[in-house]
């Protein structure tokens, strides 16, 4: 038993959150094109109230040349990222709050697709609250960062 695992992908706002999309097979750039069109479109209002920045990370994918040009067609500001920082990615913390939530106490799977149904029930019930208090915190981060010579934060 145990053994392999599934790629989600997923965003968050000040105002909402995405929905956990599943990654089958390999991401490359244009299925990651599809992808974020689709979200941004679906859950326009949440993510767009107010200043909308676009941020992902240096992954490859993230930085295809078809990538840029469609943030570039849609005015779309996409926040320059910094090479190791996964301290000032605030979706990290929901990552780690997800994994805690769907393993809480031990707890395993018989099969992929339970798996598959917990992680979006607890992704659905992730606080707004706690997203909130995690883009609060990014100008404390920031500062820290600097402060550390753009090593890691305590968070």
């Amino acid at each position: 038993m145990g053994g392999g695992g599934i790629m989600i992908w997923g965003g968050i706002s000040y105002f909402g959150k995405t929905d956990i999309v599943y990654i089958e097979g390999k991401m490359n750039s244009k299925r990651y094109l599809n992808l974020i069109k689709e979200q941004i479109s679906k859950h326009a209002r949440c993510i767009k109230k107010g200043r909308f920045i676009f941020q992902h990370d240096n992954a490859s994918v993230h930085q295809a040349k078809i990538i840029e040009a469609y943030f570039s067609s849609e005015k779309i500001r996409v926040l320059p990222w910094p090479a190791r920082s996964p301290d000032l990615n605030i979706i990290e913390n929901c990552w780690g709050e997800l994994a805690r939530a769907v393993y809480r106490n031990g707890r395993q799977y018989d099969n992929v697709q339970q798996l598959k149904d917990v992680i979006v029930e607890k992704w659905n019930n992730l606080p707004q609250d706690t997203v909130k208090k995690l883009y609060k915190s990014l100008p404390n981060r920031m500062l820290e960062v600097v402060e550390n010579g753009g090593s890691y934060t305590h968070c």
